[in-house]
């Protein structure tokens, strides 16, 4: 009994040391140090009695209770420690678990399935546009969400998932606005047991949301481009197309869901350059990817195997955060017709088929070189018919351009396959005999052509006899170079016209008197700018549209003491091969600058000038030096000047003649194309040089009512340099026909004698005071116009 009683007191001071403790893991220690108290009691109280038996009771329990005391003592002390301890661990961690939450970037919080707001730390405020706790404290967590239905999803999803990770959803702000967060939240029970709380964080993904709607809507803006455009449309990747719109289907001829896997299974096995298709195209991909643009032509081919010549350009984007090519395919068929229609007009006569001018001189320079190396002989034949102006006058010049076909069909039959015949304009043909052994063999090829006229023609029932009159140079004996020989040969057949006509003669010297002229000309030429015998005329540049003048091209003339007005194409030739061209170019340049300044100083609009520049002072070292100087010295604006060069001038050199443009580009000047047409005519070089305008040489203008072919042309040249973004002038209009077609194929600006002839200083001034007030004057009638229609 004694030995229960000793163990329950040993309990009893185990429970008081366990019941001194408040939490449960100090009561479990507390627990663990009584039992063993109990124990060691215990066995220290049988010990006693088995080594000193004689003890009486009360000594031995004296003993015991006194050891237990203070081995209970011993623990309670090392427990209150701990215990203390442990306490102050738990605050530092409870401290530092505040200032995370806290200072979180994320929103925290703690809420009642109810919708009580328990907790939140700053970040939640700020993100629902709340300034305290305690002002977001007073509302429910139903408040933040759009709708009572929003707020029952969320916790429908906690309870039956018991957590929710990456739910997207919206709020809504104190001011009412939203804001998208990602959340994350736990369903836990309450500390204190009164039921169970919402424990969760969020971020603000607003800035996410926004940019993701606006890659859709752009996605969707591109979507909506690529399928409803017209030009055929491919989306492609590095290994090929990846889907196509519907005009490219329509483009290609297949049907819908057709399968095409890569360029080359659309286009031929070669490329015009010899390269396959295949890797060309794999070429062109990859240049796109890398440097972002890749435009080309190409050439396609149907389903059908018909091979078209396509305008390509490749465009690197990126759709849903992959690399993707966009392919733009144009047919380029009917510019390429246009295209080859134009070439073939730069360099044969659109009328007889036969070498123009230009493709004549490239050829007759052709047969003089290999003429030199073979010492040949070669003879230029200059045929012109008799009295053809009394057949097209009284026939018409329907019948008249029938006849001159005929000529030149028969003419070609006369000329040997080596032979040149070409056309020189009107009724004037030049025929180019080469590898000439015997001079009688000339005269013997005139006969035979002109034997060949004197043959009837027979035209729309009108049998027709016609004669020519032949004029022959001989090379080397008449002339070394092209110009001199056709001009020799030109002034023999002018004496054969004196003989009575249907003849030929040879060039002799008494037949050059236009060579004395010329060296007259020049000599005078080289005084006359001192002498202050050159002078400029303006003739106006109008707007087709308004008739508002908007420029004006400034024209040299020369009065002569004794000669009177001189031509300008008898003396700029001239001034061009003996270098004169240099400083009167630079006194032309000066003198309209100046000029036009001081008409906008006298209150007249501003309207640009233009100036032709000859080749020989395009090609001056300093040449854009000099520009820059007559703009600072004169005050003219640069916009306000505009530069005439000739396609002859932009193709040779055209490394230098690019760096030049460049550098007048970048002045800020105009820069126009003239007589365009009558050169090489090609569109590829004004992409490269980068010109705003180009003029419509005059000799398609003339007869552009009238004659199919100049229509043409004319229309063709019109509808390309719009699609190149060029303005177009046509120089030579000079009656309301001519006005008519251009104006109806929308023809920016035209000058002419329509308009105005060239006119002197004093009268472009009143002729720009007189197209001010009539445009005002206009512009108030239409206004008067419509507001009486309003009244109406």
């Amino acid at each position: 009994m004694w030995r229960q009683s000793q163990t329950i007191k040993a309990l009893r001071v185990g429970l008081a040391a366990l019941y001194a403790t408040r939490s449960l893991g100090v009561r479990m220690r507390a627990l663990r140090v009584a039992m063993a108290t109990a124990c060691i009691m215990f066995s220290f109280e049988a010990a006693k009695q088995a080594l000193h038996h004689d003890i009486s009771i009360w000594t031995s329990h004296a003993f015991t209770i006194l050891f237990t005391s203070l081995l209970a003592g011993a623990s309670s002390f090392a427990l209150l420690s701990k215990e203390k301890q442990f306490r102050c661990e738990q605050a530092a961690s409870n401290k530092r678990h505040r200032l995370l939450f806290e200072r979180s970037l994320s929103g925290v919080y703690q809420t009642t399935l109810d919708g009580h707001i328990r907790e939140c730390n700053d970040a939640f405020c700020q993100i629902l546009g709340y300034r305290s706790h305690e002002e977001l404290l007073e509302q429910s967590a139903g408040d933040i969400y759009f709708s009572v239905g929003d707020r029952t999803n969320f916790t429908d999803s906690l309870q039956l998932e018991k957590s929710v990770t990456n739910f997207e959803h919206c709020l809504r702000r104190k001011d009412g606005s939203a804001v998208w967060v990602l959340e994350n939240a736990t369903l836990l029970p309450s500390e204190d047991g009164t039921g169970q709380v919402i424990e969760g964080t969020f971020i603000d993904i607003s800035e996410r949301k926004r940019s993701e709607e606006m890659l859709q809507n752009s996605e969707n803006k591109y979507r909506a481009l690529f399928e409803e455009s017209a030009d055929a449309n491919w989306l492609m990747d590095e290994k090929g197309f990846v889907a196509c719109n519907s005009a490219a289907l329509q483009m290609f001829g297949y049907p819908p869901g057709a399968l095409m896997l890569h360029p080359a299974d659309i286009s031929p096995p070669n490329q015009p350059d010899g390269t396959p298709s295949r890797v060309a195209a794999e070429q062109k991909m990859a240049s796109a990817f890398l440097n972002g643009k890749e435009r080309f032509e190409w050439l396609h081919q149907r389903k059908n195997g018909n091979v078209f010549p396509a305008e390509v350009c490749l465009t690197a984007l990126t759709l849903s955060g992959q690399p993707k090519l966009l392919a733009t395919v144009r047919d380029m068929t009917d510019r390429k017709v246009a295209e080859e229609r134009v070439q073939f007009l730069a360099y044969y006569d659109a009328l007889t088929g036969l070498p123009n001018r230009t493709l004549l001189k490239d050829r007759l320079s052709k047969a003089l070189a290999s003429a030199r190396r073979q010492k040949d002989n070669v003879a230029l034949l200059f045929l012109d018919l008799d009295r053809f102006k009394i057949i097209n006058d009284s026939l018409g010049h329907s019948l008249g351009d029938l006849l001159l076909q005929g000529v030149a069909d028969r003419l070609r039959g006369c000329a040997r396959e080596q032979d040149t015949v070409a056309r020189l304009g009107g009724d004037e043909f030049l025929i180019v005999l080469t590898s000439v052994e015997d001079i009688a063999d000339v005269a013997v090829a005139a006969e035979r052509l002109m034997d060949a006229m004197t043959t009837e023609f027979a035209i729309e029932g009108h049998f027709l006899s016609i004669s020519c009159s032949l004029g022959i140079s001989i090379f080397p004996e008449h002339g070394v170079d092209g110009e001199t020989l056709i001009k020799n040969a030109d002034a023999a057949m002018y004496d054969a016209k004196e003989r009575g006509r249907n003849n030929f003669q040879f060039f002799t010297e008494d037949m050059n008197t236009q060579a004395v002229e010329r060296l007259t000309l020049e000599n005078s030429l080289r005084r006359a700018l001192e002498k202050r015998e050159l002078f400029l005329v303006y003739q106006p540049q109008v707007d087709v549209v308004t008739g508002t003048i908007t420029g004006l091209e400034a024209l040299l003339r020369w009065q002569h003491p004794e000669l009177g007005l001189v031509a300008p194409d008898k003396f700029i030739r001239i001034a061009e091969n003996s270098g004169l061209i240099v400083p009167i170019g630079e006194w032309v340049i000066r003198t309209a600058c100046g000029q036009a300044q001081k008409w906008q100083e006298e209150g007249l609009p501003a309207v640009s000038v233009a100036v032709n520049v000859s080749a020989v002072q395009f090609r001056q070292e300093g040449f854009c030096g000099l520009i820059r100087r007559v703009l600072q010295e004169t005050g003219l604006a640069p916009r306000c000047l505009e530069l005439e060069l000739t396609e002859s001038l932009l193709l040779a050199n055209a490394d230098v003649t690019f760096s030049v443009l460049q550098e007048l580009k970048a002045m800020g000047l105009t820069l126009a194309i003239d007589d365009f047409g009558t050169g090489y005519s090609s569109f590829s070089y004004l992409r490269q040089f980068r010109v705003s305008k180009i003029k419509i040489d005059r000799s398609f203008i003339r007869d552009v009512a009238v004659n199919p072919d100049d229509a043409a042309i004319t229309a063709a040249i019109i509808s390309m340099a719009k699609n190149l973004n060029l303005k177009v002038i046509a120089e030579g209009v000079e009656d309301e026909a001519q006005m008519s077609f251009l104006r109806a194929h929308q023809c920016d600006e035209i000058q002419g004698y329509y308009f105005s002839k060239p006119l002197t200083v004093d009268k472009v001034a009143d002729k720009l005071r007189l197209n001010s007030a009539d445009n005002a004057f206009s512009a108030n009638h239409r206004a008067d116009s419509s507001a009486q229609e309003l009244l109406r």
